[in-house]
């Protein structure tokens, strides 16, 4: 999950601090580091801190400066790397000169060194050394354009010590009030926008089901259920190391699906593809705003195989409890999980694109 805030610091300092309850939804739901960067007359300024409450949270967003500098600041929840200040957002990529923050989960892992993040493993595998040598790559848009080709559902935001700021995949997030956040699923975005309304919320016309509500005021919290006589402990994402998918997987060739516009249909065809692209965000929106209609139709037309890079093993509390959820096929299970809580479609969408493989139903009767 994660998010990412960028824009005037005085404007992004007033709305957090402002705007009611919404720190405490972001806070909830990416608990595990804030870290923020801006620049000074002395160079670039990161700080980092692992906060105990929404109070502590409170605290640390007071300390940014009351003024219009571009600042940008990151919220954690722990998916790759432990939960300490080293694995906080932002990281160096040219100690003392330019830093980055990402937001979302890197399919290159980090089996290197499991202590260290994924974002810290990207950064030291293929950023720094070229980054350092040509300081200027980061606001080159070819640069900009390759890194965004090789993350896919990533976004990442550079920072140097002037202050200077580039986004990659700025487009994956969403703007307002001359704010950028870098995606609508690990907050609550109509805290803030009262007429934000999910792209998808008219997705389920299709074969005849009406959308299923989705409580925009949820908490947030994690909470334990259970599902077939079986207690699930709803706990932060596994430190797995996740891996690509290759279309080649499947027996049958499917034509690429455009892209989905508000209240078109969704077909088994343009969910295969978002599965097996990886595609978390449009996963996620999905089983938010339609959870019934969307599993449904997925376990209708489509059959989950564990893929050759999964290991049960890798998975702890409700990421593994999912992840047996949609071998087991056991639909309903899943669908009371996807709406138990505010981020659960999103751990869902996670195990269902970087877990399992989907071939046709059909090919496999």
């Amino acid at each position: 999950m994660c998010l990412i805030i960028t824009g005037a610091s005085n404007k992004i300092r007033s709305t957090l601090l402002d705007t009611a309850g919404m720190l405490a939804n972001i806070y909830t739901s990416n608990a595990d580091g804030i870290g923020f960067m801006y620049g000074t007359k002395d160079g670039l300024k990161v700080s980092k801190f692992l906060p105990k409450s929404d109070k502590d949270a409170r605290s640390f967003i007071q300390r940014l400066p009351n003024d219009d500098r571009d600042v940008a600041i990151h919220f954690r929840m722990t998916t790759h790397g432990d939960t300490d200040l080293i694995n906080c957002h932002p990281y160096d990529v040219v100690p003392g000169w330019i830093a980055m923050m990402h937001n979302g989960i890197l399919s290159m892992g980090n089996a290197a060194d499991t202590s260290k993040s994924d974002t810290w493993h990207f950064i030291k595998d293929y950023l720094s050394g070229p980054v350092e040598k040509h300081p200027e790559l980061i606001y080159e848009p070819q640069f900009l354009t390759l890194v965004a080709d090789y993350i896919g559902n990533n976004r990442f935001v550079f920072m140097n010590g002037e202050g200077r700021m580039s986004h990659v995949n700025f487009s994956q997030g969403i703007e307002h009030d001359g704010m950028w956040f870098s995606n609508t699923y690990a907050w609550t975005p109509s805290m803030l926008i009262p007429s934000y309304k999910s792209r998808y919320a008219s997705y389920a016309k299709y074969s005849g089901y009406n959308a299923t509500t989705w409580d925009d005021e949820d908490d947030g919290h994690y909470y334990g259920s259970k599902y077939n006589g079986r207690t699930y402990p709803f706990t932060s994402p596994a430190k797995a190391n996740l891996s690509a998918h290759s279309l080649g997987y499947n027996e049958r060739d499917y034509e690429p699906a455009e892209e989905v516009e508000e209240g078109e249909f969704v077909d088994a065809n343009y969910m295969l593809e978002l599965l097996m692209s990886a595609d978390v965000d449009e996963v996620t929106e999905l089983l938010a705003h339609s959870t019934e209609q969307i599993v449904d139709m997925t376990f209708a037309a489509l059959r989950p195989v564990a893929t050759q890079y999964s290991n049960a093993e890798d998975l702890r509390g409700i990421q593994k409890a999912v992840f047996e959820m949609v071998l087991d096929e056991d639909t309903d299970a899943l669908v009371n999980y996807c709406q138990s809580s505010y981020t659960a479609p999103q751990i869902a969408a996670e195990v269902m694109c970087y877990y399992i493989d989907w071939v046709d139903a059909e090919v496999t009767q």
